[in-house]
């Protein structure tokens, strides 16, 4: 009987340890890495708006420093409606009044002396359909020699929306415009921070917003001639690209709170499982509530190769679950095989279950608290 007692002390022994050390590990190597996703995606944003910085995993261009022949072509947006967003699918839809201002001695911006582009829009959406586009005015101003033209834009954008850090995700909302054949060596878009807004009625649901915008100008290389015989076939050339950004965000805690709540129930009714007479039927529950939730999250995310931060805290408690529903089955067969507990085997399934749920409380903890502090 002493023996066996040894054996399960040894074992129980055994289990903290490996609880404790797997813990530690994997608390520093999760924390390590929501920093780093987060970090990124951080940097990622700063670098598409950043006019000064080539956009990650873009062509890039030739330089930052505006041609010494190009002209000046003013250029402002008023973003009126947000139709649709869907993360899910990677793109909006939008309504936005754009204008144009320039010198007509200068520039020929509409191609009135190009019959190649008679009466085609002079602009394009990039990586965006053009769904209407009205025009609302226009004039020429002979005293100050600028004509100036306005059009009322319904478009819908393909885009790119990182969710790593989903929930508590956010996102610039952008609109690059171009000019569709005179590229930057003859054209840059200068941005109208004056009058360039977004409509206090703008509303993006499950998101708030920014009250501020910004706007920027940045090349946007073409390294391609297109099979034009016109040009080499190692032809680069860059345009001038007009972006205005709105930022979305999701709240904090709160968010998270919201999204998980249902499945940190589950957890903490894995923990009340011991003390009932019959653990299987609520760590079975739980189990099955988790994977509700994973399927719920892949219903909500677009396909990716990475974990975003939703998916991670899902994974965590899933296995955590899993762990507690081996230890309740592996625990009473190792205690009661002689009939009888003592006080140290007690004592050791106390803390065997209490280092389970400090590890559940201090990952979950570190995952948030990362995932908004370098966020």
């Amino acid at each position: 009987m002493f023996k066996n007692k040894q054996r399960s002390h040894v074992v129980l022994i055994s289990i903290l340890i490996s609880i404790l050390i797997s813990g530690i590990a994997f608390s520093y190597k999760i924390s390590n890495s929501i920093k780093d996703m987060a970090t990124t995606v951080r940097k990622n944003m700063k670098n598409t708006m950043d006019p000064k910085s080539p956009d990650t995993g873009k062509t890039t261009f030739e330089s930052f420093s505006i041609p010494p022949n190009s002209k000046k072509v003013i250029i402002g947006t008023y973003l009126e409606r947000i139709e649709d967003l869907n993360i899910k699918e990677s793109y909006w839809s939008y309504e936005f009044y754009l204008w144009f201002k320039w010198n007509p001695n200068e520039v020929d911006l509409l191609g009135k002396k190009d019959l190649s582009h008679k009466n085609e829009l002079p602009f394009s959406i990039i990586n965006g359909d053009i769904l209407k586009c009205d025009l609302v005015d226009r004039y020429i101003d002979s005293i100050t020699n600028i004509e100036y033209i306005q059009y009322f834009v319904k478009a819908k954008s393909t885009q790119f929306f990182d969710v790593s850090l989903y929930p508590i995700d956010k996102h610039d909302l952008i609109i690059p415009i171009e000019h569709k054949w005179i590229d930057r060596k003859n054209i840059y878009f200068e941005p109208d921070t004056n009058d360039s807004k977004v409509s206090s009625r703008v509303m993006v649901n499950g998101y708030e917003k920014d009250n501020g915008i910004k706007l920027i100008e940045k090349p946007h290389a073409y390294k391609s001639a297109r099979g034009n015989p016109k040009f080499s076939s190692n032809y680069k050339t860059d345009f001038s690209q007009y972006r205005m950004a709105v930022r979305i965000y999701k709240g904090g805690l709160s968010v998270i709170l919201k999204l998980f709540l249902i499945l940190y129930i589950a957890v903490l009714v894995t923990f009340i499982a011991p003390f009932s007479s019959d653990p299987s039927r609520y760590t079975v529950g739980a189990l099955f509530t988790a994977a509700g939730g994973s399927y719920i999250l892949a219903s909500k995310l677009p396909s990716t190769n990475i974990f975003s931060l939703a998916e991670i805290i899902n994974s965590f408690c899933i296995v955590l679950i899993v762990t507690m529903m081996a230890l309740l089955g592996i625990l009473p067969s190792l205690i009661f095989k002689d009939g009888i507990i003592d006080p140290f085997e007690k004592k050791m399934t106390r803390l065997i279950n209490l280092a389970m749920f400090s590890f559940f409380i201090l990952i979950n903890t570190l995952l948030i608290y990362f995932a908004i502090s370098y966020s």
